[in-house]
């Protein structure tokens, strides 16, 4: 009985953490480099985005709708993980998922503002997406490895869990 309560509120606190990070995903990711890209395209003109994609629905959606789709886009992206894992799995994996979009967002943000304000490229694209693609899968790796670990570590069998309350003196119940 105490195990699956444990269990209930170990799952809302994943779920918080969760919609935590995606929340911060979203506005990272999604908004604030779609905020600062269409600052940077206003003042140095379309060409300053890196994507072609993005620069083709900015001249023809315009702020709006660049923004909209950039939004859209990142929460799509984020609710990845919520679909290819049950309720309950995989705990670390999604998490490190999206903390690394919540961090990689800031840092596209931040990288779109320092063009903007100095005129210079603070990290080329090329190498940014080529950093983003290895960067990803080194957090999902090391999501999956907390994962495992987590099972073997943090888990008492049934029989030591009844030891230690009576050792404790822990009323039956």
């Amino acid at each position: 009985m105490q195990r699956e309560r444990n269990d209930e509120i170990s799952l809302l606190c994943w779920g918080n953490i969760h919609t935590a990070l995606f929340v911060a995903g979203t506005l990272t990711f999604g908004f604030l480099d779609a905020f600062t890209a269409v600052l940077m395209m206003e003042e140095y003109g379309v060409g300053a985005e890196f994507n072609p994609l993005m620069r083709m629905l900015f001249l023809t959606q315009g702020i709006t709708g660049f923004i909209a789709f950039k939004v859209l886009a990142a929460a799509l992206i984020l609710s990845v993980p919520f679909l290819l894992y049950k309720e309950g799995t995989m705990q670390w994996a999604k998490a490190c998922f999206l903390l690394f979009f919540a961090v990689g967002g800031a840092l596209a943000a931040m990288n779109n503002h320092h063009f903007l304000l100095t005129g210079r490229i603070w990290i080329e694209p090329g190498i940014a997406v080529g950093l983003f693609l290895i960067m990803m899968v080194v957090a999902l790796q090391i999501g999956e490895i907390m994962d495992s670990q987590r099972e073997k570590m943090f888990r008492i069998s049934d029989d030591r869990w009844a030891r230690m309350k009576l050792e404790m003196g822990y009323p039956e119940g």
